[in-house]
């Protein structure tokens, strides 16, 4: 079965097509076509699990143009993240199919998510750098359709727009860094430049800018600071497209990519160093503006960010494997989370937590089920986040002790604002005027099945540890897990007493603490400022081009003008002057000529005789030689 590896992406493709063919007719039963592609990819990535899990590897490639390679790989990385993406996508697609029920546009709805599923499994898949970007650029054009979905929205255009625009700027930067590589390496095939790198064959310095570049391309795409902006108001799109971009597909593959090019990133401390810094900026900052959000989806893409940066901060400390371990964590318990907001917001017709309110017993399956996620994502022993978090606190504590203390914080933040998150919607009395209700069967069984994973996948820690190093793994010290239990507790407890119990005021907090609650629910004015920046960019790019059109092609277009100008002056006097003057002089010779020649063609018979005998009598003269004519 490894031989036929590379067909794990062709089942979504085809019924991508028969999507494209059929979903007319099909309509909603769109997404169970879907789901026959994942199943069918999920299956096929399974079959190759057994061989690859003992060892074994498969690649396939063939010459693109040039010295170019198009190929595949498939090895212990790439599937996990494989049978991870077709998994989830399926849930996903079985949640949509209850989520979607009631919209249109449901043909191109779920041919953009197959499009961003096999994209996903396209690039994990890939076996060089300029093939997965090529696939990552397609998943970075469905992020744009599938967040506009609704784009008769003004908000969801924008917020379609500023996705596209700040990944693109990540993106430019990162195809930099892939041409800077194949000019080293003298090829972008994982193996090869690996293998070279391995050998000493770069320079340091180049090294250290070309993956700079790469990691360029992974703050835009995993949206880490200064390009996380556009994940927030990514929530603009349907329920089912902010689990997929959260949890399958988009963010996670910039950890990937760096997980593959580990032993380049390794090799430039620079590079690891301000990977440490940009991750524990994410992950902090961005778990502060969850603490004062309203709106739930919000809520999770900040979380979404922060737990971002957590892998960004492992990857930077240089344990990939704690990356991988919180990437598939973070994939289980945040598409739940997702989904069970969509089913929330599908049973009281708001996003904003404090017109919810006592939704538990309107919706216990809903409300059980982010329970589990929440209690995961919180790190609260002896849950599946608990167990990932714990080896990434470690990696930084060995690494970077100021980054450890930093992301025990961020710990404690997580743990308060996703049961603030829970106490608040689902706890409590009820707030708005809904008719609460529980979801269909399509929207809950997803849940269902994903709290046990939520619960469960840490005990995938050390069977996914010894598959990517080939050993176990034990803790050279536990001070990095008690700290991280403490300030989970203490993130807890503060939450339940506030939100719970109502020990403590939230509104008198936020007016105690008005300039930074303000601060951080206008998200550190990071957005205004780019809207200034790009606004002063625009303007002055517009008097340029003002400039420039005034100037210079305006004053070429005049200048050319002046010159034609000044040319027809010249042709008219040459044409009046000298064409037309030598047509003229010649009429005058010709009708001076005429006016002479007229005296003797007078018409009169004697004129014309008196001529004739003339003449006669100056040819008498010669012939008899009176007269020379010399």
């Amino acid at each position: 079965m490894l031989g036929y590896f590379w067909l794990i992406p062709l089942p979504v493709l085809v019924t991508l097509l028969l999507t494209l063919l059929l979903g007319k007719k099909l309509g909603l039963k769109s997404a169970w076509l879907g789901m026959c592609g994942t199943v069918l990819s999920f299956c096929l990535a399974l079959a190759c699990a057994p061989a690859v899990f003992a060892g074994e590897s498969a690649s396939l490639s063939f010459t693109w143009f040039d010295n170019l390679q198009f190929g595949f790989l498939l090895d212990k990385l790439s599937l996990i993240l494989l049978l991870l993406v077709a998994f989830l996508a399926t849930l996903i697609l079985l949640y949509a199919y209850g989520y979607m029920e009631h919209e249109s546009g449901l043909l191109r709805f779920f041919a953009e998510v197959q499009l961003f599923v096999f994209s996903m499994l396209s690039v994990v898949l890939a076996d060089n750098l300029l093939q997965a970007f090529i696939f990552w650029e397609i998943m970075g054009l469905c992020s744009y359709l599938l967040i506009g979905f609704w784009f008769f929205k003004p908000s969801a255009a924008a917020a379609a727009k500023k996705a596209f625009l700040v990944t693109r700027v990540g993106d430019v930067v990162m195809l930099v860094g892939i041409i800077l590589l194949f000019d080293m390496f003298g090829s972008v095939e994982y193996s090869v430049m690996l293998s070279q790198a391995a050998a000493g064959n770069y320079d340091e310095f180049w090294l250290t800018i070309a993956t700079l570049c790469i990691f360029g391309g992974v703050i835009g795409k995993s949206a880490q600071f200064p390009l996380h902006v556009w994940l927030p108001d990514a929530m603009e799109g349907p329920t089912p497209v902010s689990a997929l971009i959260h949890a399958a597909t988009m963010v996670k593959a910039g950890i990937y990519l760096c997980a593959r090019l580990f032993p380049l990133f390794a090799l430039t401390p620079k590079t690891t160093d301000f990977m440490l810094i940009i991750g524990t900026v994410t992950a902090l900052g961005t778990a502060l503006m969850a603490v004062v959000n309203r709106d739930f989806k919000r809520i999770l893409a900040f979380s979404t960010l922060s737990q971002l940066g957590f892998m960004v901060v492992s990857l930077g400390a240089l344990n990939y494997v704690a990356a991988i371990l919180h990437l598939v964590n973070h994939a289980f318990f945040k598409a739940l989370l997702f989904m069970g907001a969509g089913s929330a917001i599908h049973g009281t017709g708001t996003n904003d937590i404090y017109e919810m309110g006592g939704l538990l017993k309107y919706q216990k399956v809903t409300g059980l089920t982010i329970l589990c996620a929440t209690v995961s994502i919180a790190g609260l022993p002896p849950f599946a986040g608990f167990w990932s978090k714990d080896e990434i606190l470690l990696a930084a504590y060995l690494a970077a002790p100021p980054v450890f203390w930093l992301l025990a914080l961020t710990s404690l933040l997580t743990a308060f604002y996703m049961f603030r998150l829970f106490f608040v919607v689902f706890c409590g009395p009820k707030r708005g005027d809904y008719h609460g209700h529980e979801s269909s069967v399509p929207m809950i069984a997803p849940l269902v099945v994903l709290s046990f994973f939520a619960l469960g996948s840490g005990a995938l820690t050390q069977p996914i540890t010894v598959l990517l190093t080939g050993h176990t793994h034990s803790a050279s010290t536990h001070l990095p897990m008690i700290v991280s239990i403490f300030a989970v507790i203490i993130g807890i407890g503060l939450s339940a007493a506030v939100y719970l119990f109502n020990v403590f005021s939230a509104d008198k907090a936020a007016k105690a603490a008005a300039p930074l609650h303000k601060l951080l629910l206008n998200r550190y004015y990071i957005d205004r400022l780019y809207e200034k920046i790009s606004y002063w960019f625009a303007v002055r790019f517009a008097e340029l081009a003002d400039v420039i059109d005034k100037y210079v092609i305006d004053g070429l277009v005049n200048l050319v003008a002046r010159v034609n100008l000044g040319l027809a002056t010249f042709c008219r006097w040459f044409d009046y002057y000298v064409v037309d003057g030598l047509i003229r002089g010649f009429c005058f010779v010709v009708s001076g000529f005429g006016g002479y020649m007229r005296r003797y063609a007078s018409g009169g018979l004697q004129g014309y005789l008196a001529l004739v005998l003339g003449g006669v009598f100056v040819l008498l003269l010669v012939a008899i030689g009176g007269v020379s004519l010399l």
